[in-house]
């Protein structure tokens, strides 16, 4: 409203005027300061978006600077600090319901560093200002830092937690707000992902390994097959054109009789080699050998095992000693796998232990585990290390073309899966020139009640 500049005025009139040129100079005060609020909030959260852009960006690169998840959580910590000008941060990891276990942590120096927080009823975001009451969450995490201002998020799906603190509200020149949701939950997501991603490849390695032993192992099998066959084929052909050709003429009937026992010896040893081989190939396509479970007499078994390995013991100045208790109960089990485990067992006690060696087979029953049975050599035996690869298929510790004793690997991995299939357990012990041990324990279960 325009008033002339000769016009006189009263009182009242110019108090109206004052009091419109007040009400309007407020409402655009108000409107100033709304723009420079809305400027600041504009100015925040593009930081904020740069920040987080910049910190996934130089986290990302850690993916080539190392394989190590260690590593990368302390180096990833750094970034963390650097880009967002914190105290202290740390990552957790949740171990339990309410139980986190600290993984990582920067900004402590020489002071006693926490290990685990304890946070009932995680929160996915959290963060504390001067006016926040120090109650649940706030206590537990500014007690975990020692520091009065917190941001905090956690990623239940990869269970981890990141939380950075502050000395004053105002150390990056504002306190922690909603708006910080992004950029904390942003560097978290990012340590989960290339976490993940290391694991993944790592994993990928492994199994490659895995592979690539699988392959050398068989392809270790194949050659040594290869040999275990000739050997006995060659041997069958060889004495059998004898006998056919009838090269020693009419009076030989006593060395044909020594080359048919020569024949007879070698097709037996090859129908073994294929029952092992249909074995493993049960054992690795179904998961087991079916069982034909009888009461029978564990002395009378052993008995059996014995004899068989007995001959080649003897010839090669072994002795073979038993020790088994008058009173032993009826094992329930398949008497034909348990012989085929006794004797596998003694048959590789017998070739891995020197001319003079000895070796006993012993059984007994222990309360509460049932049936154990031990035999014992003083044969070569093997490092810690060989053990392993001996029970694994194919598993052999010598080269096929340097060892000097024959067999296909397949025998001690066998008898662990026999075992493990009447639920028992199978244990090897051996010390390099001193022996090895093989113990078998039979559930209580298995043992038939006397009447």
């Amino acid at each position: 409203m325009m008033i002339p500049a000769d016009t006189p005025m009263s009182h009242d009139r110019l108090v109206q005027e004052l009091d419109y040129y007040r009400r309007e100079c407020n409402d655009l005060g108000a409107r100033v300061l709304r723009l420079q609020e809305e400027q600041s909030r504009a100015f925040r959260e593009a930081r904020r978006s740069r920040t987080v852009a910049r910190l996934i960006r130089e986290a990302y690169k850690l993916v080539d600077r190392t394989n190590e998840i260690d590593e990368i959580g302390a180096l990833m910590l750094d970034i963390i600090v650097n880009n967002t000008i914190c105290d202290r941060a740390a990552f957790l990891q949740r171990k339990g319901r309410d139980e986190f276990a600290v993984t990582h942590l920067v900004g402590f120096e020489d002071e006693r560093t926490p290990t685990t927080l304890v946070l009932p009823s995680a929160p996915l975001f959290f963060y504390t200002t001067s006016q926040t009451p120090m109650e649940s969450p706030a206590s537990e995490l500014t007690r975990l830092l020692r520091l009065p201002y917190v941001l905090w998020a956690f990623d239940a799906g990869s269970a981890f937690a990141l939380i950075l603190g502050n000395r004053s509200e105002g150390n990056v020149s504002r306190p922690f707000e909603p708006g910080d949701q992004e950029l904390i939950e942003g560097a978290l997501s990012v340590y989960a992902d290339i976490v993940y991603r290391k694991r993944t490849e790592g994993d990928l390695r492994a199994a490659k390994r895995e592979a690539d032993t699988a392959r050398a192992a068989q392809a270790s099998f194949l050659a040594s097959l290869s040999h275990e066959l000739r050997t006995p084929l060659n041997a069958i052909i060889g004495f059998s054109e004898v006998i056919r050709d009838q090269i020693l003429g009419p009076n030989g009937k006593l060395k044909h009789q020594e080359y048919a026992a020569h024949i007879h010896d070698s097709g037996t040893h090859l129908l073994s080699l294929i029952n092992d081989i249909l074995d493993l190939s049960k054992l690795e396509k179904e998961g087991e050998i079916p069982l034909n479970e009888e009461g029978f007499d564990v002395t009378g078994v052993v008995d059996r095992a014995v004899r068989d390995a007995l001959p080649i013991a003897q010839e090669k100045g072994l002795s073979v000693e038993t020790s088994i208790p008058a009173q032993l109960p009826q094992l329930f089990a398949d008497p034909r796998r348990i012989r085929q485990i006794l004797t596998n067992l003694l048959s590789n006690a017998v070739k891995f232990t020197p001319s003079g060696g000895k070796i006993v087979l012993s059984t007994r029953i222990e309360d509460r585990q049932g049936l154990l049975i031990e035999i014992a050599d003083t044969g070569i035996g093997m490092t810690a290390q060989e053990i392993p690869r001996a029970l694994a298929p194919f598993g052999q510790i010598q080269n096929v073309y340097s060892r000097e004793h024959k067999g296909t690997g397949l025998g001690l991995p066998i008898c662990k899966a026999l075992v493990e299939l009447h639920g028992g357990s199978f244990e090897v012990a051996s010390v390099p020139g001193q022996g090895t041990t093989v113990t078998i324990r039979l559930p209580p279960d298995r043992l038939v009640p006397s009447p």
